[in-house]
């Protein structure tokens, strides 16, 4: 019976730690993950080479809305201009407003994903840390189990140890 205090002890111990860490990193005092969150760089996830594939992935949906907007939406908004746009119309209007997005689409990204980090840093510890800390809890799993083990092995190892002694 002795000889499994000490492996469990230690196994108990190393899942405890495991299990502290998630807790600290989302604990009320500590203002470590906001911190961390803060200094997320939003300049290089957001550079001119992905700004237009993304512009481009989006381009069909800005399209679609663009011509439902130029052939329904106007005409109930402003029925006298709506007399005067053809076919032709709507579609070079299409072009200048799609050139026009294109243009603005990476500061506007930008701008969007900079309020964005800073509503999340701000909600963080009422909103978003309860969410996050289950889900990490759930996620990290299987490393408190591996932590349980190998705190087994290790007082196995300390109990042979002070047995030889």
């Amino acid at each position: 019976m002795q000889l499994f205090i000490i492996p469990l002890m230690s196994a108990l111990l190393a899942w405890f730690i495991a299990w502290l860490w998630v807790k600290l990193l989302f604990s009320s005092n500590g203002k470590y993950l906001k911190k961390e969150i803060e200094a997320i760089n939003i300049d290089s996830l957001f550079n001119q080479d992905t700004s237009r594939t993304q512009f481009e992935a989006v381009l069909p949906t800005i399209d679609a809305q663009l011509d439902h907007f130029f052939t329904h939406k106007i005409g109930e908004k402003l029925p006298m201009i709506s007399m005067f746009i053809g076919e032709k119309t709507i579609v070079q209007l299409k072009a200048v407003f799609i050139e026009e997005l294109s243009s603005i689409f990476p500061t506007l990204v930008k701008s969007l994903s900079t309020s964005a980090l800073q509503a999340f840093s701000k909600d963080l510890h009422s909103k978003w840390s309860p969410i996050l800390e289950a889900r990490v809890l759930k996620s990290t799993r299987i490393i408190r189990i591996i932590s349980f083990f190998i705190g087994l092995i290790w007082g196995f190892i300390i109990n042979f140890l002070l047995y030889q002694i």
